[in-house]
């Protein structure tokens, strides 16, 4: 029950930080007045965001008075985004999974068992990831003149955990779903080819920028 709490709390903070992202990026005319680096790092233009064939996912602030409150909305962000990725990519393996194997949804509702695997990772997995780079920024604003800081966070996943995870929760449901042993190694693998493929779309998406840029 605390974890199902937990998760709809990360939930509802995730779908109240996308609402106010939608107003986030600076107006045209927003003076910066510092950076962290310059120019602003490729990585923080991407989501997720693939490198050495790696997947990270950025967060991204609103805007705040001070560094240190931008710094934590833009993990807090990072972490949810995580989230909400983990959840898509278990619930398109399991319905696959169900159209491969020809289940019914009584036996295996997609939905309901990405959102189950997600309480469990939430707490796990993504929680103990760990933001690798930031990127600040101190504007201010042309209309307002109002001062603020805006961050983006750069998480890194560990890929083997989300794997172990996956796997682990897919064989405790094992007899809940009435599944053999090679059709639960199936689902695993269904999960792994998903994520490589996702992985290989961010690569392609990066290599087609650094072309347009040429």
């Amino acid at each position: 029950m605390a974890k199902k709490i937990t998760y709809l709390i990360l939930l509802g903070l995730f779908l109240f930080s996308c609402s106010k992202k939608q107003t986030v990026k600076a107006p045209v005319g927003d003076e910066i007045l510092w950076a962290s680096e310059k120019p602003r790092p490729r990585w923080a233009y991407e989501e997720p965001y693939n490198e050495g064939g790696m997947l990270y996912f950025v967060g991204m602030s609103y805007k705040y008075a001070d560094e240190k409150s931008s710094r934590e909305d833009a993990e807090r962000d990072a972490r949810l985004r995580a989230i909400r990725y983990l959840e898509t990519a278990a619930r398109e393996t399991f319905e696959r999974i169900i159209a491969e194997l020809g289940l019914t949804g009584g036996v295996l509702n997609p939905s309901d068992a990405a959102r189950n695997y997600v309480e469990m990772v939430a707490q796990g997995v993504v929680q103990k990831s760990k933001v690798v780079q930031w990127y600040s920024e101190q504007r201010k604003s042309a209309a307002t003149g109002e001062i603020y800081y805006q961050t983006f966070a750069k998480l890194f996943v560990p890929e083997e955990q989300v794997m172990e995870s996956f796997s682990d929760y897919v064989n405790r449901k094992r007899e809940e779903w009435k599944m053999a042993q090679e059709q639960i190694n199936r689902v695993n693998e269904v999960f792994r080819n998903y994520w490589e493929s996702k992985k290989k779309e961010a690569e392609l998406r990066q290599q087609e920028k650094e072309e347009e840029e040429k």
